[in-house]
């Protein structure tokens, strides 16, 4: 319906917004605790917030329902850390156009729609244009945001599927403890102490 369109629009822009104002944050710590302690400090702190409003029920989940949890965290904990290693390289918006390439093919191959192929066309052609500009991209930055664009569209597929197997908010609220997990240790290794300075955690 028209309502549900809107709806999901207007969430869709929310989420775009938060995202590129959290990013646009976490470069800002990027001195003191780099790429992956960024990440760890997002994920982490997500879920202890997502643990306490949706206390998710640990009980009763099949093995297929822990295999996709398992898969949605791996993949979220990937597409932040690849998106974050490619910020240290290139600058925002070229990062954001390069990633946004991984939901615009995904919708080709689930929709199968022209409409489509133009956008990504578009978006391609944006990528290149970028390319060209006074400043050389970084490939090392390009191949990351390229990872990130294809954990994107595995974390939507991930996400799709969680929808299905667990209640509510509870496929995310474990996946993003299985990212959290996932990346902690390379954080503790790249970061050590520094993440748990009040002041950093503070703008985490």
């Amino acid at each position: 319906t028209t309502n549900a369109l809107a709806s999901g629009a207007g969430l869709m822009l929310l989420a775009m917004i938060c995202q590129e104002l959290g990013a646009s944050l976490a470069v800002k710590i990027f001195p003191q605790v780099g790429a992956l302690g960024a990440v760890a400090l997002r994920l982490v702190l997500s879920t202890v917030v997502l643990a306490i409003v949706v206390r998710p029920h640990l009980r009763g989940i099949t093995p297929r329902a822990w295999r996709t949890a398992i898969v949605y965290g791996l993949a979220l904990a990937a597409m932040n850390s690849s998106f974050y290693l490619a910020l240290e390289r290139l600058h925002l918006g070229v990062t954001v156009t390069i990633e946004v390439l991984g939901p615009m093919v995904l919708s080709i191959v689930l929709a199968r729609r022209w409409l489509n192929v133009l956008w990504v066309a578009l978006a391609v052609g944006g990528v290149a244009l970028l390319s060209q500009g006074p400043v050389a991209l970084d490939p090392v930055g390009v191949a990351f945001a390229l990872v990130a664009a294809t954990m994107w569209a595995l974390y939507i597929l991930s996400a799709q599927r969680a929808g299905r197997e667990f209640p509510g908010m509870d496929g995310l609220a474990i996946a993003m403890a299985v990212g959290s997990l996932a990346i902690l240790p390379f954080a503790a290794v790249s970061t050590g102490a520094t993440l748990i300075q009040p002041n950093i955690l503070l703008l985490g």
